[in-house]
Order: C-alpha cells, then structure tokens, then sequence
C-alpha cells in the first residue's frame, strides 16, 4: 500500500514529533514529545495532560491506567498517573546508570523489561535489556551487547522477546525464560533498513515501523518481510516509529511530522499484559 490521503487518517494533528504510541485498555491514544509533553488523544481531541520535560521515546500503559515513559534526555523511566502526576520510576539497573531507555513491554508475570540503548555510533553496540521487577527491584534482563537495542515485542506464545536493532537493521529474538545472552536473527531486513518500533499480531507475525525508508514492514514467521504501507514522500507515514494494533487499524508513531498516523488492517493484537505497577523505585530496592 502507498500512503495517501484515502487511506491515511491522521490523529492529534500539532504532537510534537511523537516517537510513541500506545493504546490503554480502553482505546485512548497516548503519544509523548521531544519536550517531554504525554498526550491523550480521545474523541474530545488531543491534550497535553502531564510532562517529564525530557524527551519522550516508548510509552507503555499499565492495568491501572499509567504510563511508564521512557525518557532518553534524562536517562530515566518516568511513571505517570492519569491524572497527571508524574514520577521517576527507574533510571539505573544496580550501579549500571541508564544511556537512551527506549521502549518497553510487560510480561506475563508482571516484569517490566526495556530497551537501554546506548550509544548509537558504537561499531559493535553497548546496549542492553534492563528489567524491572513488580517488587520493584531491578536488573539486567539481557546484558548485550546488542547494537542500539529499540522497540520490543513479546509474541503471543509468550516464549520470545523480539528486539529491534536499530543500527543492525534487524530483528533479533532471546527466549524469555532463558535470556543467557545468545540471541538469534528473527528478520534480516534490506541494507539502510533502520527498525525502530514493532509489535507482534496475534497470528505470530510481527508489525516493523522503520525510521528509514518511511514505511512499515510485516515480518512473516518464516522470516520474510514486506511492506505494509509506504511513504515515497514521507508526508503522510514521516521516519515512523513506534507502532500498535487495535481494533481493525494499525497506529503508526511518526517522529518526523506532527500526528499519528492509522491505516485499516486485518491483522489482530498479540496478547497486551497489564500488571498494576508499583508507584516509585527507591535507591534501596535497586540492585
């Protein structure tokens, strides 16, 4: 499909270059900006109802209706209630201090794992996966080095935890109960391919927006991948980004424009979890 004003609808037209989408339980759209702004996106329109005043990359919604945010200027993941109130949650895993957090996606069992991207020029990549555990205590996930680790996914089995690595221009998948630093090539993507954000649909296929080309891929379980939707001018689909499924369309995050994006889609969600997260982190409970 090639972008056009048919079969393109925008939502939250004036978003300041949001990199994030994600969708709470009931519908609502919430996307952040690159001055820390969260959004709500709803039938009433568009707000700005909370800031971290940082830079905002993943958003991911808990079962109580906050956003755990990820703030790359920072270096910190930030918990914001519906109400607005917005507290640090986590900005080191143990006495190893957060570099770009990125993106995160819960567990079946309630743990919070995200993206610590690192340096985006390292040759051979300094990030890695960082957990937050629901006692609160923290550590790393998978210690990497993996190359500008992204956007993650879990797959609706459960089994895998899908990366994307970003300056790698792939996908990479570790088993989620045994994370004991291999990983495999789940999509080798074309040369100047840079993946940002994916989710996985319920079939096992997995959504791939790309920062560069202005499009976004489906990567079948075979390990194929093709184009979902594409953008020769970048007007409509701009450097996209983060990316969700729900209830017939797929959202597209576009860091390079002011809006987010939805195109109609057969695809259905993978499994969403929603734990309740604790309310703030203290120094002693980090390990």
């Amino acid at each position: 499909m090639i972008a056009t004003p048919d079969n393109v609808t925008l939502h939250g037209d004036g978003l300041d270059h949001p990199e994030s989408v994600c969708i709470g339980a009931d519908g609502v759209l919430y996307a952040g900006g690159e001055a820390g702004q969260i959004y709500r996106i709803d039938a009433d329109g568009q707000r700005e109802f909370a800031s971290t005043g940082g830079f905002i990359l993943g958003l991911t919604c808990d079962g109580a209706g906050a956003i755990i945010a990820c703030d790359c200027a920072q270096n910190a993941l930030f918990r914001i209630t519906p109400g607005g109130s917005v507290a640090r949650w986590c900005d080191r895993v143990g006495e190893r201090p957060l570099v770009n957090p990125n993106h995160g996606v819960f567990t079946a069992d309630g743990r919070f794992l995200f993206s610590n991207s690192g340096d985006y020029w390292s040759a051979e990549g300094d990030g890695f996966i960082g957990c937050v555990h629901p006692d609160s205590s923290t550590d790393v996930f998978h210690a990497g080095p993996l190359r500008f680790p992204n956007g993650l996914a879990i797959d609706p089995d459960g089994r895998w935890l899908y990366i994307a690595q970003s300056t790698a221009a792939n996908i990479v998948r570790v088993p989620l109960d045994r994370p004991d630093g291999s990983t495999e090539i789940a999509f080798d993507l074309p040369a100047g391919t840079i993946p940002d954000g994916i989710c996985c649909a319920a079939d096992g296929s997995l959504v791939i927006g790309c920062y560069k080309p202005d499009a976004v891929l489906l990567g079948h379980p075979d390990g194929s991948s093709a184009p979902i939707v594409e953008d020769p001018t970048g007007e409509l689909i701009s450097r996209p980004t983060n990316v969700a499924l729900h209830d017939g369309r797929l959202y597209i995050a576009n860091l390079g424009g002011w809006h987010l994006a939805s195109i109609p889609t057969d695809l259905t969600p993978g499994t969403i979890h929603r734990p309740v997260t604790n309310s703030e982190i203290s120094d002693h409970e980090n390990r």
